[in-house]
């Protein structure tokens, strides 16, 4: 009788045993699966952060876009989808305000050309030198900045709004060259209304032009 007693729980012991062992198995399975998962999950991409300040303004592009900006590779659960990481994505952009270095790159710090174009009817290029003007820039001009324009009327001296909120579309230094940093540029292009070139390079070969800057 103590025999079959013993024996019976020798039995019931090893079934615990077996239970044991397949419940741990089972959970060391789910950890593996959930381990692979995360892990799966954990997927890096390359995204553009601000090497130094990149000014207001600045146009990136393929001459200048390793000098503001460096490729990093980054958990892409850490930076947003909208996260800028190839230069097809950024050159042409300008951006809004200075971006300061280490910060992450997303188009909602920049403006793009085709932003101002879409919002004219019969867009043109044009241009002009700080020579040309009647009187000096009220502060510095870059791209991405917007201007007015105003014609300087020689009898009273008064002035009247010629054009209003021009977008910088390039600086260029003295010997052609486009610009990047501020103070350097004395020619600058400027998309102008087809309608509104004439009185534009009218008022500059009086030399009654003269322009404001927008804040």
């Amino acid at each position: 009788m103590m025999k079959k007693r013993l024996s019976g729980q020798k039995k019931r012991g090893y079934g615990i045993y077996a239970a044991a062992l397949i419940m741990a198995a089972g959970v060391f399975a789910v950890m593996t699966y959930l381990q692979r998962e995360a892990l799966s999950a954990y997927v890096k991409r390359p995204v553009y952060i601000a090497a130094e300040v990149i000014p207001r303004g600045t146009v990136i592009d393929e001459g200048n876009i390793d000098d503001y900006l460096v490729l990093r590779e980054v958990d892409a659960g850490c930076v947003p989808e909208t996260a800028l990481g190839t230069g097809a994505d950024i050159e042409g952009l300008s951006p809004v305000f200075d971006i300061d270095p280490g910060t992450l790159i997303s188009p909602g710090m920049f403006s793009d050309r085709g932003d101002v174009l879409r919002g004219m009817d019969h867009p043109v290029l044009a241009g002009f030198k700080t020579d040309d003007l009647s009187r000096a820039v009220s502060g510095v001009l870059r791209a991405g900045d917007r201007i007015d324009i105003y014609s300087c009327d020689p009898e009273t001296e008064e002035g009247m709004l010629l054009c209003d909120d021009i977008y910088i579309e390039r600086g260029y230094d003295s010997s052609g060259n486009v610009t990047y940093d501020t103070g350097a540029s004395v020619m600058f292009n400027i998309y102008l209304e087809s309608s509104q070139v004439r009185d534009f390079y009218e008022g500059l070969k009086s030399g009654s032009l003269y322009v404001v800057k927008r804040c």
